[in-house]
């Protein structure tokens, strides 16, 4: 246990030390002189829109969980999964050198109701694999923009193997998701849709009007690479500083809508140190 807890701990220190080495890189390109001033010129309402579709997303995300657990026949009533969840969301954002907020659930649960810890184990795994699975079908969707038409059978083709070679996985080593396989799927495009939307929001309060579909191909590519950093932080700037090599955007303007991305994340992260204060209580849900 002490060799695991020590791994977990070098492999979030890691994460930390690739987030500010990546940020350095980018403020060493982008002044954050420059990135403060947009921030002073942005408009109020796009970005408490934007902070509104980010919540939609999170309460989205705490349903399409319910199905994996529910196919376990674990029953939670919707507020403590909402509580659980927001709980989850402050552990993985601000104690990175401590227990993860899926473990803090596995923990929590296994402790509460007794459930088996390998099957919510997997009901989160297969909660953040239609997670992955629908930012790829969106990256390919958007791409379709980028590309001429001769390549959209080829983009077709890629998101429906995709979307097979998941089921098949799911259908041979979690057959308790089969039934529930296209509901998550389709919560899953709608939650990143909602975050897509977060964040395009953010660039209109900034004052961006185009390249929208470069735009979302670069933030769902950084949910992908984010593993490698914490909280996706440093990752998503510079993969924008990058993308602006190729495209004819402003990299301060997109890195200063990540930056905000991230604060919108944190603010919602923040709430569940509520819980945490008051001791969660967790409750079935009510037949």
């Amino acid at each position: 246990m002490e060799n695991a807890n020590l791994k977990k701990i070098l492999v979030n220190a890691v994460k930390i030390i690739i987030s500010i080495g990546l940020l350095y890189f980018v403020f060493k390109k982008i002044p954050f002189r420059e990135v403060a001033g947009l921030w002073s010129t942005v408009s109020i309402p796009y970005v408490l829109a934007a902070a509104v579709f980010f919540l939609a997303s999170q309460i989205l995300s705490t349903k399409r969980l319910e199905f994996y657990l529910e196919a376990n026949r674990f029953s939670l009533s919707l507020r403590s999964n909402l509580e659980l969840y927001f709980l989850g969301m402050f552990y993985n954002f601000f104690i990175p050198g401590g227990i993860g907020g899926d473990a803090y659930k596995v923990y929590l649960l296994n402790k509460k109701f007794g459930w088996s810890a390998k099957k919510i184990t997997s009901a989160l795994f297969n909660d953040r694999l239609s997670g992955l699975l629908a930012i790829c079908v969106l990256i390919l969707g958007s791409s379709g923009f980028l590309f001429e038409p001769k390549w959209l059978p080829l983009i077709v083709i890629a998101m429906v193997s995709g979307i097979f070679l998941t089921l098949t996985i799911t259908r041979k080593w979690f057959p308790p998701y089969k039934p529930v396989f296209y509901t998550t799927l389709a919560y899953s495009v709608a939650i990143q849709a909602l975050q897509v939307i977060c964040f395009m929001l953010l660039l209109k309060s900034l004052g961006v009007n185009g390249h929208f579909a470069i735009y979302t191909v670069t933030f769902l590519g950084s949910s992908i690479l984010s593993l490698i950093s914490f909280a996706g932080i440093g990752v998503r700037e510079m993969l924008f500083l990058q993308a602006s090599k190729y495209f004819d955007f402003d990299p301060a303007v997109s890195v200063s809508a990540s930056l905000l991305f991230t604060v919108i994340t944190a603010f919602f992260s923040f709430f569940g140190i509520f819980f945490q204060l008051r001791k969660l209580h967790l409750h079935l849900k009510q037949n």
